[in-house]
């Protein structure tokens, strides 16, 4: 892989009124400090809508949130996602516990690969929000990636040919029935069904509704495919992305704390939880924004 960079400047500190902001990496994500998302008013909140758009992740601190607080907050990103295979909490659909207890044989985690979320939907999440419950005194970390970057990163020519290839997008690995991952997942309801087969066909390269910015739109954890090359030539391909895409100049790593609600947006980041916290309890509630339709480079 050729030499892979970013500077400061890609992921600068803006100027809020209503909070800090401090910018995590050189790539993305920004830590927000100093204010209460339960007493939000609407301007502080479209300063967040800014931010988040200047910086695709932020980790705001200090929080205490119940469920209906958490599904209140995140309803004002937008509608609540489709969530498929997994279960909600009984009283709060919208909210996925995603939850690892101490007495875990395995340590097989919940979205174990680098994803974007539910990128096989037809209008996959804008946005995700976690909150943190229980931490690890240790691990327990996660990492995001700039897909803009990964886009940047590559010559003008795989650029043109990227903007013209569509990939295609399936849970089959995590949920069908080779999905020998998510079986070892002990305290979340994993819901299997016929719709795990499913594949849907999204451009590889997706513009941002907001920005206009081009970024790669694959990931190891439901991309299958590439449509049109020989399976050799498509495996190679999306191997090279994946690749760049897990650069540590293109990622983030951040530490959970108890009371952290971390937002992202789907529609320029990868994720990946990191598994090295067996025998430590983690609990964090998840709900996601609906996002709309996957826009092409060159109309894909």
């Amino acid at each position: 892989m050729a030499f892979s960079a970013t500077t400061a400047a890609n992921n600068a500190a803006g100027t809020y009124e209503h909070f800090d902001v401090t910018p995590h990496t050189g790539a993305l994500g920004a830590v927000v400090t100093g204010v209460d998302l339960r007493e939000m008013p609407d301007d502080a909140f479209a300063e967040l809508r800014t931010a988040i758009g200047d910086h695709l992740v932020l980790f705001v601190r200090g929080q205490s949130l119940t469920p209906d607080q958490l599904e209140g907050f995140t309803r004002r990103w937008g509608e609540h996602g489709d969530d498929p295979f997994v279960a909600g909490m009984p009283d709060h659909p919208n909210i996925v516990r995603l939850l690892k207890e101490a007495d875990e044989k395995v340590p097989a985690v919940f979205g174990g690969a680098w994803h974007s979320d539910w990128s096989f939907q037809e209008t996959p999440p804008a946005y995700t929000l976690l909150y943190g419950v229980d931490i690890p005194a240790y691990g327990g970390d996660t990492l995001w990636a700039n897909m803009h970057l990964v886009y940047e990163h590559l010559s003008a020519p795989l650029q043109a040919w990227c903007d013209r290839l569509r990939a295609v997008h399936s849970p089959a690995a995590g949920y069908g029935p080779g999905a020998a991952h998510n079986q070892f997942i002990e305290n979340m309801e994993i819901l299997w069904g016929p719709d795990a087969e499913i594949e849907r066909s999204q451009p590889l390269v997706r513009v941002h509704p907001d920005s206009g910015r081009k970024g790669i739109y694959a990931s190891p954890g439901y991309t299958v495919r590439i449509e049109g090359l020989h399976r050799a030539e498509s495996d190679a391909l999306l191997a090279h992305l994946h690749e760049v895409a897990s650069a540590p100049a293109y990622t983030c790593r951040f530490q959970w704390r108890p009371g952290d609600l971390v937002i992202w947006d789907n529609r320029a980041t990868n994720h990946l939880p990191i598994s090295d916290y067996l025998g430590q309890r983690r609990e964090l509630w998840r709900t996601t924004v609906r996002g709309g339709p996957v826009v092409g480079g060159q109309g894909t």
